[in-house]
C-alpha cells in the first residue's frame, strides 16, 4: 500500500493541483497588499531659469529614480512606470550643494496605488557656464575623383553655425565640418550630410547631448573639373656679358597640372612664364630664382596637386677655346680639276674654336665641317682659305694660314714627250755610227 502511494504519479499530480487551487482561493478571498517598484525617468522643470542665467546643468548619477508602492496582489500587473511622474524643479536648486528635491505624482491608477515613495528623494545637479561659439565649417573629402578629373570648389549651405553647451565641452571642439566621399566621381555633386566634430589634433570627436547646434544637416555642392597637364614655357630676356653664353633654363617643375571647364582647357597648350626675374642682362654666372606659378595660370583654371612654385636656374657659362690640328689632306675639297695637282704648305693648320667646355670636349676635327674650295684655281701658289660648319653654340675664331701650290699636269706631260724623242735620236745616231765602224773594218780586211 505504501509503495503504491509513493509510486503513483497520478496521485502526486492531483495533490499539486489541489494545493494550487486552494492557494488561489485564499488569495482571491483575502487579496493581500504587496510591495511593487518601478524605474521612472526623471523630468526637469524650469530649465530656462538656468539658461537665462547663462548656465547649463547635468544631473549627477542616474537620470531615473525608483518608485516603491503598495498594491493589491490581484492589481499588481496593472501598474506601469507611466503611472508615475517624477520631476525636479530647477527653481528649487540649492546653489551651494546642487541639491534639488525630487517630486512624485501618481498620474494613473491612483485608486490602486498606496504609500508611493521615491528613491532617492534628492537629485544632485552640477551647473556650468553656458558657451555659445561660432564655427566656420570645414570640408574634408574622402577618396579621389575618376582619373582625368579633379576636385573643384565645394560650397556649403550654411557655411557656419553656432554651437552651445558647457564651457568645458565646447572647449574640446577645435573645428566642425563635413566629410564628402568623391571616390570615382566624374560629374558635379549635390546633397546633404551630417556634422563632424574634431579636436585640436584633427581627430574625430564624439560630443554629448548637452551640445546643441543650429542645424544638423549641411547642404553641399561639389564641382568636378577636367584635368590637363601643360608644359611650362620660361621666357628669358636680356643678353649675357661678353665672353659668356646663356646655356639654357632648368626647372624643378617642367609641367603643371591644371583643372577647369572643358572649354577653358581646350584653348591652352602651354603656360608661359615671363617673370621679371628671368633676366640675364650682363650676367657672368648662373642664377637661381623661385617663381610663383599662380601668377601665370589663367583665372578660369586652377592648379591641381599643390605645386605653386618653381625653382628655376638660368645657366650662364664662360666661353672657352680649343685648338684643333687639322690635316689639309683630310679636308673636303670642292671645285678641284683633274688637270691640276694641289699641294699645301704647311700640310696641317691650327683651328681655334670657341664654345662651352663640354661642347668643346666632345668635338673632333671631323666636327669642324671644314671645306676647301679649289674652284677656278690655275697653276701657281696662293693663300688658301677654309670654310667651317660647326654646331650651334660654337664659333670658329680663326685658323692658321697656309699656301696652295697648283701644278698643271699637261705641261709636265709635254716635257716628258720631248725628252723621249731626244733619247730616241741619240740612240739612232749611236746605232748608225756603230754600223759605219763595222763596215770600215770589213773593207780593210
Amino acid at each position: 500500500m505504501k509503495e503504491r502511494l509513493l509510486n503513483n504519479f497520478s496521485l502526486k499530480l492531483l495533490s499539486l493541483l489541489l494545493a494550487f487551487f486552494l492557494w488561489l482561493l485564499v488569495v482571491n478571498v483575502s487579496n493581500p497588499m504587496i510591495e511593487g517598484s518601478k524605474e521612472v525617468q526623471l523630468e526637469i522643470e524650469n530649465e530656462d531659469i538656468l539658461e537665462d542665467a547663462g548656465l547649463t546643468y547635468e544631473i549627477v548619477g542616474k537620470s531615473t529614480v525608483t518608485v516603491r508602492y503598495n498594491v493589491a496582489t490581484l492589481d499588481a500587473y496593472r501598474i506601469q512606470a507611466s503611472d508615475f511622474r517624477a520631476y525636479i524643479d530647477l527653481e528649487d536648486l540649492y546653489d551651494v550643494t546642487g541639491a534639488v528635491p525630487v517630486n512624485l505624482e501618481v498620474v494613473n491608477n491612483q485608486s490602486l496605488i498606496s504609500s508611493p515613495q521615491v528613491t532617492p528623494e534628492v537629485a544632485h545637479v552640477e551647473t556650468e557656464e553656458l558657451q555659445r561659439k561660432r564655427f566656420d565649417l570645414t570640408v574634408t573629402t574622402v577618396g579621389e575623383p575618376e582619373e582625368g578629373y579633379a576636385l573643384g570648389d565645394v560650397t556649403l549651405d550654411p557655411e557656419y553655425l553656432y554651437i552651445s553647451g558647457p564651457v568645458s565641452q565646447v572647449g574640446q571642439i577645435s573645428s566642425v565640418g563635413v566629410e564628402i566621399d568623391v571616390s570615382g566621381v566624374n560629374t558635379n555633386m549635390t546633397g546633404t550630410t551630417g556634422l563632424v566634430f574634431y579636436d585640436a589634433n584633427g581627430n574625430r570627436l564624439t560630443v554629448s547631448d548637452r551640445i546643441t547646434y543650429d542645424v544638423s544637416q549641411i547642404g553641399y555642392q561639389v564641382e568636378i573639373l577636367r584635368v590637363r597637364s601643360l608644359p611650362l614655357d620660361f621666357e628669358v630676356s636680356g643678353t649675357v656679358a661678353n665672353g659668356y653664353v646663356f646655356a639654357g633654363v632648368t626647372s624643378d617643375v617642367q609641367s603643371l597640372t591644371v583643372a577647369g571647364l572643358r572649354t577653358n582647357l581646350s584653348n591652352l597648350s602651354t603656360i608661359t612664364v615671363d617673370d621679371p626675374q628671368l633676366n640675364i642682362q650682363g650676367a657672368t654666372q648662373s642664377r637661381t630664382v623661385v617663381i610663383d606659378l599662380t601668377e601665370y595660370v589663367p583665372d578660369n583654371v586652377s592648379i591641381v596637386g599643390g605645386i605653386t612654385e618653381a625653382t628655376v636656374t638660368l645657366e650662364v657659362e664662360q666661353l672657352r677655346t680649343r685648338v684643333f690640328h687639322l690635316s689639309l689632306e683630310d679636308v673636303t675639297r670642292t671645285g678641284a680639276s683633274e688637270d691640276y695637282d694641289y699641294s699645301f704648305n704647311p700640310q696641317t693648320v691650327d683651328v681655334t674654336v670657341q664654345g662651352l667646355q663640354d661642347d668643346l670636349d666632345a668635338m673632333s676635327e671631323e666636327d669642324l665641317g671644314a671645306v676647301l674650295d679649289l674652284s677656278g684655281m690655275t697653276a701657281g701658289t696662293r693663300a688658301g682659305t677654309l670654310t667651317f660648319d660647326v654646331a650651334d653654340g660654337l664659333e670658329v675664331l680663326n685658323s692658321s694660314p697656309f699656301e696652295i701650290t697648283v701644278t698643271d699636269r699637261r705641261q709636265g706631260a709635254a716635257a716628258d714627250d720631248g725628252a723621249t724623242e731626244e733619247e730616241d735620236a741619240e740612240e739612232a745616231a749611236a746605232e748608225s755610227a756603230a754600223a759605219e765602224n763595222a763596215s770600215e773594218s770589213t773593207d780593210h780586211e
